[in-house]
């Protein structure tokens, strides 16, 4: 027994000293005994006694291999090792320590039930650190024990020494009894070739070609995982000689990512490559004019496909090198200046992607005589009216008290609508009635809008309706009008005498003139508007509320006079399967009520078309770039059916991935010196890339926390290096700027860890581990915790027992104490 506090014992007297000075002085001498022994104690427990025992109680640190050189096989053998030693633990401890390139923690999944161990995912599994799970386990191993160590694994080590480490267990006393595991067994199937893009972008589906030699047929299992995390697996069947696969991933994280496949054949083993790929986050460019909670769908949906989406009014400030598709929407292609239409055109043969959406702001210039920037990079151009000569248009405006009010207005605000969608060279009219008519706007050009929407907008209502003399006069007026095109649109909200009306409807439709009729509320002739519009080769509409006033007879009057814009119910026609609409399931499309007329250029691809003859999805390449028209819109107005219907998102997506840019406006390409020891990065800037005044601050990443800066420097026009020392270290390496750079992006290198490449089992290192630290080399593992006869001291701590024997006395002292005066009160 020893005392951590040897000069307690001197005071250790005292308590007796104590007795025999009351023994004489007090009856209770029991009592007195039962005191002093209590402050005896005390006083010892003080002192910090220990007693020195041989413990033969043994702590068993496990250590499993879960490398990526570890089969399924192995570690199936590791984990019924492992739980055979766990169940014949008994009085010892035992702890399971997984590793790879360093230890780790079990999982949940591997300790429910049965143990099962899996293996180490991503970049800390590829590799196998013997050294570092020793000195660890070794660590970890509690004291007061037989210490022991067993180690099961393939052997092949690829960091660090574990002779270094078994040297420490040796001097430490630690016998490590080892397990050889099988390893990956060499395999018969042969890799080929790899091909990946240079660059990709998040969401979307990119192609992996894998080429692998085979020496025979047979099934086999091909994975596919990215920074150690499954994406899926098929089944394939493998010829012999050489097999062509094409893999598909899709990735929603930016950046240089690791991209493994593994193909394994029960018979012919496993083949497994890793190789960096550059994600990129799509910038979009939205530019329309439209309110932005009318046209928010499309922009919700790209949004959701992994598209970084901007949204501007006006290009003009924009530079489009940022982006890389621009969308203009529903905007006048005409009212880009031309410095911006060169400024598109350039971006798009630079490898940008454009991309047109139609809409009722895209206006045909007549005096444009060349061709100019714009019209060269989209793949069709807007077509003339088919009435180049003008058409001639009356208005009949029925101008009855009844109309008082909220339909008068409405009235003035459509045939205003009217006006300003006609040409300089178009006539228009305007014949208020009531009982009698009256010319608010003689039949004139369309030159003086401003004249002819004040004249309008002083039509104020009064009188009862009489329909037949009204429209006789429009008739006779319109007759010798000099025009290809000659339409009356008549809006009455009231029931007049019919009069001829029937026969002169049928000789204007003789004359090629065509009549339209709306019929506003509850109180109209219903039948007979109809019947005039028939019998004239127009359309009839009947409003309940006058609302919808403005767009129903803007569409009739452009429907009527051979305009641009088409508003009319159409259904899409492929008429060219492509690839954007796989999955989407055109047949299924509702119908479209609108769009804007173009012309196909004859070297563009007409995918959709509508009437038969009128292109409604067009696309080209153009340089480096893509551009494409969409003659209809994405809104809720000509594609209100559209943005409801389930192939709407994928459509749209589709379209957007395809005009995406396949080429950077800074190429980055990293390779590593192996005589020096470097990672070298050259940048090359693409034309039109400005150089930047001030290289970015560019930083390496890499396994195992490492993170340096890369010093880049110019070397010629246009092309930058940068060289950092890596030594032999393994694995991903990213290199990227502090900030986004268009010039500097981001980068990645893949160096193949030689894990990866180990074969087998290296039996003789774990032979010699275990010979050298006095351990046993495939031993029963039920046998782990037999120590030989092997003890070790171990010191029992008394003062805790003296303590409590205190406590107790002085229990005793006060019970017999309280006792006494119980009884003598009975």
């Amino acid at each position: 027994m020893t005392f951590d506090r040897t000069w307690v014992l001197a005071i250790a007297w005292l308590p007796l000293a104590w007795i025999l000075f009351e023994w004489r002085r007090t009856a209770r001498k029991l009592g007195l005994v039962l005191k002093a022994a209590c402050f005896m104690a005390i006083l010892l427990a003080l002192a910090e006694p220990r007693m020195i025992l041989q413990e033969t109680k043994v702590a068993l640190a496990v250590l499993v291999d879960t490398s990526a050189s570890s089969s399924a096989a192995d570690l199936q053998r590791a984990s019924q090792l492992a739980q055979t030693m766990s169940g014949a633990r008994g009085r010892h401890w035992m702890k399971v320590v997984p590793f790879a390139r360093s230890t780790r923690d079990l999982t949940s999944n591997e300790q429910q039930g049965n143990l099962k161990l899996t293996s180490t995912t991503g970049e800390a599994g590829r590799a196998t650190d013997l050294e570092a799970a020793v000195r660890e386990a070794i660590a970890s191993l509690p004291s007061g024990m037989v210490p022991r160590v067993a180690l099961i694994s393939d052997g092949r080590e690829n960091r660090g020494s574990i002779a270094r480490a078994a040297w420490q267990a040796q001097q430490l006393g630690i016998p490590i009894d080892t397990f050889a595991l099988a390893g990956h067994p060499e395999p018969a199937l042969r890799l080929e070739s790899v091909s990946l893009p240079s660059i990709a972008f998040t969401g979307e589906q990119f192609p992996i070609d894998v080429t692998v030699s085979s020496p025979s047929a047979g099934p086999a299992q091909v994975e596919l995982s990215a920074e150690g995390k499954p994406l899926g697996q098929t089944q394939v069947n493998l010829s012999r000689g050489e097999n062509p696969l094409r893999l598909h991933a899709s990735l929603n994280t930016p950046g240089a990512l690791d991209i493994s496949v593994s193909i394994r054949a029960a018979s012919l083993g496993e083949v497994h490559f890793d190789q960096a790929v550059t994600l990129r986050k799509p910038r979009v460019l939205y530019i329309s004019q439209d309110p932005a909670d009318q046209d928010w769908h499309l922009s919700a949906t790209l949004a959701a496909a992994q598209f970084d989406v901007t949204r501007v009014k006006d290009p003009g400030d924009v530079h489009l090198n940022d982006y890389q598709l621009a969308i203009f929407n529903n905007w006048d292609l005409e009212a880009i200046p031309p410095a911006g239409k060169q400024a598109i055109e350039k971006y798009v043969q630079q490898g940008g992607g454009l991309l047109v959406i139609g809409g009722e702001r895209n206006l045909y210039k007549e005096d444009k005589k060349v061709e100019d920037a714009l019209d060269r990079t989209l793949p069709a151009k807007l077509a003339p009216p088919r009435s180049p000569e003008g058409t001639a248009v009356v208005l009949i405006i029925d101008k009855s008290s009844s109309m008082e009010g909220r339909k008068m207005e409405l009235a003035r605000v459509a045939a205003i609508g009217v006006v300003e969608n006609l040409r300089p060279i178009d006539q228009v009219g305007v014949l208020i009635f009531d009982n009698s008519f009256e010319w608010a706007v003689p039949i004139r050009r369309a030159e003086d809008k401003a004249t002819i929407k004040r004249l309008i907008s002083g039509i104020t209502p009064d009188g009862g309706t009489q329909i037949a003399p009204a429209l006789t006069e429009a008739y006779r007026r319109i007759r010798p009008v000099m025009a290809t095109y000659k339409h009356i649109v008549l809006l009455t909200d009231g029931i007049s005498e019919e009069g001829d009306s029937l026969g002169l409807a049928k000789e204007a439709e003789a004359q090629k003139i065509t009549i339209s009729t709306v019929g506003l509320g509850q109180d109209v002739n219903r039948g007979y508007l109809e019947r005039v519009a028939l019998s004239a080769g127009g359309k009839s509409y009947f409003l309940t509320e006058p609302q919808g006033l403005e767009q129903l007879l803007l569409r009739d009057v452009l429907e009527h006079t051979g305009s641009t814009t088409v508003e009319r119910p159409l259904n899409a026609e492929v008429l060219k399967h492509a690839e954007i609409l796989n999955d989407v399931g055109m047949e299924t499309a509702p119908a479209l009520k609108g769009y804007v007329r173009f012309i196909s250029k004859p070297t563009a691809e007409t995918i959709l078309q509508l009437d038969r003859h009128d292109p409604l999805l067009a696309r080209w390449q153009y340089g480096l770039g893509r551009s494409a028209v969409f003659t209809s819109d994405a809104k809720a107005r000509w594609a209100a059916d559209w943005v409801t219907w389930k192939g709407y998102d994928k459509f749209w997506t589709n379209l957007c991935r395809d005009l995406l840019p396949r080429a950077q406006g800074g190429e980055a390409s990293i390779e590593y010196d192996s005589a020096n020891g470097d990672l070298v990065t050259e940048y090359r800037l693409g034309r039109g890339v400005p150089e930047p005044e001030q290289i970015p601050d560019i930083y390496a990443f890499g396994p195992d926390g490492f993170q340096q800066p890369v010093p880049v420097k110019k070397i010629a026009a246009g092309t930058f290096r940068g060289r950092l020392p890596i030594g032999q270290r393994q694995g991903l390496f990213r290199v990227r700027p502090v900030q986004e750079s268009r010039a500097f992006p981001e980068a990645g290198l893949y160096r193949p860890e030689a894990e990866l490449a180990d074969y087998g089992s290296n039996e003789a290192l774990l032979k010699q581990v275990a010979e050298f630290t006095g351990g046993r080399f495939q031993p029963d593992p039920a046998s782990v915790y037999s120590g030989g006869g092997r003890s070790i001291a171990s010191s029992l701590q008394l003062w805790p027992g003296l303590l409590g024997l205190a406590v107790l006395l002085s229990l005793a002292e006060l019970v017999m104490r309280k006792w006494k005066g119980v009884i003598a009160r009975e």
